[in-house]
């Protein structure tokens, strides 16, 4: 090769810049082999000749990982932003990308000074940055969470930086996608995806409503030119060419010339840095390759398109110019790495779950509030806004270097906005039930809040305490005067026999939807309370359970007249461990299997049931039993008046053995059952809504097998006889056989935790110590998911109870009331919350089932004006309305925001 100009690596990266003037208009002869002559020569005569190669560059960073987030953010700021920023002004062709806003909100703190250069250089296009927040586990987060990312993404940046339109989502490292996310992007007015570990290519991807995006990949690995960049120059030349050949022979087929194709630079500091210096000699070494040679070929002269320094954003502007993108993939991507955040980090995932359903049930409540106000000026606004940004902080760096401070900062999030939608909620719903006009001569006023968009029939418990001489016995009336059954538990008495306090348990029929009903407790004359039950069986009008060692033998279904369960394998309910070893992230191709050469399960050992209580509600039987591990103790609730059985289950002592998994099992009466889960703002069926084939690259196995599944609030399978759903605590679930390959045996199993160790090499080890509690509830429904999908919601999202409130001296709502409903029943109500910008209200539904609806959307007050908006809350059109409706157009799978005054 004849260089008219050699670069050592060792000169500084600023000598380079000032060198990189004379390279634009250096001319070289590039001599190689045959191979990349050809390669070169080819490339002369195609679309891309007189075209493009737009380099796009940014730095990939989790919040973390690489090392504890504030050194994370120092080397952010000066490793990377800083020196880039000085770039920006001293080179007026260079640009570059941030993938998220998250960064941009902390350099800004760091130097406030920058702002308005920031302002400029992204109203000039030189630099772009990615419309979420950060860049996370999208099937971690609930459907309202994803849409927050945009919120504290897209919608901060356009109101913080000068108007500024994101157009494009980064989700670069997680072999990861959620069915729904072009959804919420596309109406978010985000269009384009970034995203690696996936086949190469520009494609689109579309949710099950049809919304899609434009995506590209660099492949399986974001730092795909990182790594051209380490090759010696001759190979990385060839690479390069090869690389053009291939993107023209599949792209640029709009135009006949002028095409482009991308160039990714996204590298991560902890990496060698010397690609990242050869990136200027080597493209304009590119750019100055006039002619080439062979051996045996003779000089020519060539036209190869110049490189130049490009946003991701104006990559995809250009490329559909160009380009017809022909390929669209749709479906769920299962997330291969989910131990890393699910079992491998049990109690910030559920302190996670149970914010990710309080922040809804704090909004929705606190807009009502307001709305009977008739004023938004005590609503909490700046702590929803903090607890929101809290709570959708965590990404996917878990673990990592100094993993242990990560870790615990991420669960420290979580446990932030779960505290602040607690308090928010408990001081809305004392409120609203301080405005209810009660008859208090009918006993102790009792309101029941339902926060779920549908009627609903569940049981409820809260705690009294009496004064003396005040009760004997306890009964409960409806608002109507009817008896509703009650049942005692933690009973304590004066010494007079008189009760001092008790906890008290009923079903609350017919909760309003959003909204709640009154119940009155008064002194009652006599109290039944007994039942009479064995412990070796149990039965009621919905079942007959045979008790067994380590769980339940038999679970036959009255109603169905079907058995649930073969315990062939395991046990109904048994808990069992298996060796787990795994490598975080580091397991890239697919999720690793547990195996049998560390195995314990409870049926091994004898278990001795005992009835805890028993009434004319439910009975609770429970157990404590050692494993070789453990101690596990489990409590199983059997409703006498609705279908559902209970099991709570504590994991104790545990000593955080690595390479360790729990299971629990529900192993079902039937064979290659279709499986049915929950993800954000909808359901994926395994083997049918997944990214058909494989992810590509290196991810040679099929999406459908990809098992265990990341989760939401339920996972149910069915079969021509019947369906059972189970409500679930954790987030990780599994369907196969974990002993037997060949088993073609349905055994729901959520996995309560697992004891990995971190990717990175200096990471930590996800031991987890200590005791973890555990819910999970069933159900046995007719064949088909949607019989199951509101038991497995309500089971996690119990209605809330205000006892004996302090009224105001005058009240106006009646004993009880929906604030907010709609009259379908595949209509979900996701949130009601005070619009960002204004005084509207803002409501969030989404269709479940897959079928064009037409719903009108009530609330319990007068409406003037009501607008289809953006996901981001920015008015489209507006809708037919009623006095106090809203009708809305759902298509299927589709979620919709409306904006009500």
């Amino acid at each position: 090769m004849r260089i008219l100009l050699k670069i050592k690596n060792a000169v500084s990266l600023a000598y380079v810049l000032m060198l990189g003037v004379w390279f634009v208009t250096a001319q070289e002869t590039f001599e190689g082999d045959t191979e990349t002559y050809e390669l070169l020569k080819d490339l002369s005569k195609s679309t891309l000749a007189d075209g493009k190669v737009l380099l796009f560059t940014t730095t990939h960073e989790d919040i973390a990982w690489l090392n504890e987030p504030e050194i994370c953010k120092i080397d952010r700021d000066k490793l990377w932003l800083t020196p880039y920023m000085d770039r920006l002004k001293a080179e007026p062709d260079f640009k570059m990308d941030i993938e998220q806003s998250s960064i941009v909100m902390e350099y800004l703190h760091r130097h406030p000074e920058e702002k308005e250069n920031f302002i400029t250089f992204l109203k000039a296009g030189r630099i772009s940055i990615g419309g979420t927040y950060v860049q996370t586990y999208e099937g971690m987060y609930s459907g309202e969470s994803l849409a927050r990312q945009f919120y504290f993404g897209k919608k901060w940046m356009k109101d913080h930086l000068g108007g500024y339109e994101s157009n494009v989502y980064f989700n670069n490292d997680v072999p990861a996608r959620t069915m729904q996310m072009p959804q919420l992007a596309r109406k978010a007015g985000v269009n384009n995806f970034v995203f690696a570990r996936h086949i190469k290519g520009l494609f689109h991807w579309e949710s099950p409503d049809g919304s899609r995006v434009l995506c590209y990949s660099p492949g399986n690995h974001y730092m795909e030119f990182y790594n051209l960049l380490g090759q010696t120059d001759s190979a990385a030349v060839k690479t390069m060419a090869k690389d053009a050949v291939d993107w023209y022979t599949i792209y640029n087929n709009k135009s006949p010339k002028n095409g482009v194709m991308p160039a990714m630079l996204n590298y991560e500091f902890i990496w060698d840095q010397k690609p990242v210096l050869n990136q200027v000699p080597f493209t304009n070494k590119w750019n100055a390759i006039t002619h080439i040679e062979a051996d045996g070929k003779k000089r020519i002269k060539v036209n190869l398109p110049n490189f130049h320094y490009a946003t991701a954003e104006e990559f995809f502007e250009e490329a559909m110019k160009t380009t017809t993108v022909e390929k669209t993939i749709k479906g769920e991507r299962p997330n291969t790495w989910v131990y890393i955040h699910g079992a491998g980090h049990h109690k910030a995932l559920k302190a996670s779950r149970e914010g990710d359903i309080l922040m809804t049930k704090a909004e929705k409540f606190a807009t009502a509030n307001a709305l009977i106000d008739g004023s938004f000026k005590k609503y909490p606004e700046r702590e929803l806004y903090d607890a929101w940004e809290s709570k959708i902080y965590p990404d996917h760096g878990w673990g990592g270097k100094g993993g242990d401070v990560t870790d615990n900062l991420f669960l420290q999030k979580f446990l932030f906005a779960k505290t602040e939608a607690e308090k928010i909620l408990e001081a809305s719903l004392k409120a609203i039930a301080g405005k209810i006009s009660f008859k208090k001569e009918n006993g102790t006023p009792i309101a029941v809040f339902n926060s779920l968009s549908w009627e609903r029939t569940d049981p409820v418990n809260f705690t009294i305490n009496l004064q003396p001489n005040e009760a004997r016995y306890l009964q409960l009336d409806t608002d109507k005067g009817e008896n509703v059954p009650i049942q005692l538990s933690e009973l304590k008495y004066y010494p007079n026999g008189f009760i001092q306090s008790a906890e008290v348990h009923f079903v609350a029929e017919r909760l309003p939807p959003i909204g709640y009903r009154t119940f009155y407790l008064k002194p009652a004359a006599f109290q039944q309370n007994t039942v009479t039950n064995t412990t070796d069986t149990f039965e009621n009008a919905y079942y007959k359970v045979k008790f067994g060692n380590g769980g339940l033998e038999g679970i036959y279904d009255k109603v169905l007249k079907k058995e649930l369960v073969d315990t062939k394998s395991f046990m109904a309910g048994e808990i069992f461990a298996m060796h787990s070893e795994g490598n975080g992230a580091g397991e890239f191709a697919e999720v690793q299997q547990p195996d049998t050469r560390f195995f314990d399960r409870l049926a091994t050992g004898q278990t001795k049931w005992q009835i805890e209580e028993s009434g004319p509600l439910y009975t609770t039987y429970k157990m404590r039993q050692n494993m070789k591990e453990a101690v596990v103790e489990m409590r199983i609730t059997f409703h006498n008046s609705i279908k559902k059985i209970d099991f709570d289950i504590d994991l104790l002592n545990w000593d955080g053995v690595v390479y360790r998994e729990f299971r629990m099992a529900m192993p079902l009466n039937m064979d290659n059952g279709e499986v049915t889960y929950e993800v954000p703002f909808g359901t994926v069926t395994v083997g049918k809504d997944e990214l058909r084939g494989s992810g590509g690259e290196f991810y040679n196995t099929p999406v459908r097998d990809i098992h265990p599944r990341a989760i939401e609030n339920w996972i149910s399978a069915s079969n021509a006889a019947f369906g059972v759903t189970l409500s679930s605590s954790v987030v990780t679930a599994d369907w196969t056989n974990p002993i037997d390959s060949l088993s073609q045996q349905t055994i729901l199993q959520p996995i309560l935790l697992a004891s990995r160790k971190s990717c990175h090499w200096e990471g930590n080890t996800y031991h987890q110590t200590g005791d973890h509690h555990f819910t999970f509830s069933i159900t046995s429904h007719a064949k088909g998911w949607e019989n199951g999908q509101r038991f497995g919601k309500q089971a996690n999202e119990k209605p809330d109870v205000v006892v004996d409130p302090d009224t105001y001296k005058d009240t106006m709502l009646p004993e009880q009331l929906s604030f907010f409903n709609t009259d379908k029943e595949n209509v979900v109500i996701s949130t009601v919350k005070k619009a960002e910008d204004g005084q509207a209200t803002v409501i969030r539904a989404y269709e479940t089932n897959g079928q064009d609806v037409t719903a009108a959307i009530n609330m319990f007050t007068s409406v003037k004006k009501a607008e289809r908006a953006s996901l981001i809350e920015e008015p489209l059109e507006e809708l037919k309305k009623g006095e106090s409706q809203v009708i809305l157009e759902l298509g299927h799978h589709a979620i919709e925001t409306i904006r009500v005054e």
